[in-house]
């Protein structure tokens, strides 16, 4: 990877060492959604795996989403 910037990569690099995100991995017909907890009852799509392609178009899996554990409340951050 090539990075240009006016700033040493100290600067923007810093803190990246410390980054633990604690991720899940949930099992779903086709493969897997990796996904982080933000409560006890709702998670961030991080990322998708799986064998079928259209899995990737549906917005339900898109990486960002917040898919809470309530009925009727899918709702995205963006």
């Amino acid at each position: 990877m090539i990075h240009y910037a006016a700033l040493p990569l100290e600067l923007i690099f810093e803190g990246c060492e410390s980054y633990d995100p604690d991720y899940l991995r949930l099992r779903f017909a086709r493969g897997w959604i990796i996904v982080e907890p933000l409560s006890p009852h709702s998670f961030r799509v991080v990322q998708l795996m799986s064998s079928d392609l259209q899995d990737y178009l549906n917005p339900q899996f898109q990486p960002g989403r917040i898919i809470d554990l309530l009925p009727g409340e899918i709702r995205t951050n963006r």
